[in-house]
């Protein structure tokens, strides 16, 4: 990769539990230590912990079909394009 080219973040559709979900992301996504699980401090790294140029892909569903966590994915997805309309190294994709 060079510097021009964001880093792509592949969400696995696998993932069982929005914890899961928000470890994936922190991880990943190089959140600080204090990063908290919910969507407060989700849109808060997401607007300033971002630096670099980062495309996320999200996934269309969730392979456990767990009708609970794709509700709440879906309220993730909403505060992560929140947050992509405040920072602009971070782009949000929807996986085919």
């Amino acid at each position: 990769m060079n510097e021009s080219e964001p880093l792509r973040v592949v969400v696995p559709d696998s993932l069982e539990s929005i914890e899961d979900i928000y470890a994936f992301l922190g991880e990943r996504l190089s959140f600080p230590g204090y990063f908290g699980f919910n969507l407060d401090a989700l849109y808060d790294c997401a607007t300033s912990d971002i630096c670099h140029p980062v495309c996320l892909v999200w996934p269309r569903t969730w392979t456990c079909g767990n009708p609970y966590l794709y509700l709440n994915a879906m309220k993730l997805l909403g505060v992560l394009m929140d947050a992509a309309a405040e920072n602009p190294n971070l782009k949000i994709e929807i996986a085919e």
